[in-house]
């Protein structure tokens, strides 16, 4: 958590650094455009335009994320339960029917995120700081009091995104059905 506290604070430093400087040379550039009076507003326009569009590609927040996620790939599949409290009905039926099947979802080699607005968020047992829950339910465009259910393969592609209630027999369903999984399950029988 220091490391993406310290990070933030030297890409806000960086940013206005890069806004300031920017900013000073379209400046310098446009007082050299002075005798060009009829093109100036034209050439500040497209200036600024292109810096704009320049920072929205280059940097969009969404994208990161204080953990990384691709430890993760190849290894496990990603089953986020995003909720906006641990109380909420829906996640409290799955985190259920999860306790009663561990060896299943273990032969999947599924992580369960669990993701909440209040309270401690958790990957499996381990406590996630809220920062990090934030920046999931950010990534994945989840409106606040809203149950999510969100499976992401060892690929690391989303596999299934649902609001509300999937079942773990649907979840085990889906993931039986890849490729990857019906390779695992050949492997293991020989």
């Amino acid at each position: 958590m220091f490391n993406v506290i310290w990070a933030n604070k030297l890409y806000k430093i960086s940013h206005r650094l890069i806004v300031y400087y920017t900013m000073s040379s379209i400046l310098k550039f446009a007082n050299g455009l002075k005798s060009m009076k009829k093109c100036l507003p034209y050439v500040q326009t497209l200036i600024i335009s292109m810096i704009v569009a320049t920072a929205v590609f280059v940097y969009d927040r969404k994208d990161a994320l204080p953990m990384d996620l691709s430890e993760f790939q190849w290894k496990n599949r990603l089953l986020f339960l995003i909720a906006p409290d641990s109380n909420h009905p829906e996640f409290k039926k799955l985190q259920h029917d999860i306790a009663r099947q561990p060896e299943e979802v273990k032969d999947r080699d599924l992580v369960i995120f669990e993701i909440f607005e209040q309270g401690e968020s958790r990957i499996n047992t381990a406590a996630v700081d809220r920062q990090t829950a934030d920046s999931f339910r950010d990534r994945f465009g989840i409106a606040k009091n809203e149950f999510t259910l969100i499976l992401v393969g060892k690929d690391g592609g989303v596999k299934l995104k649902r609001k509300g209630y999937v079942s773990l027999a649907t979840v085990f369903e889906l993931i039986d059905s890849m490729p990857m999984r019906q390779n695992e399950m050949r492997q293991r029988k020989q």
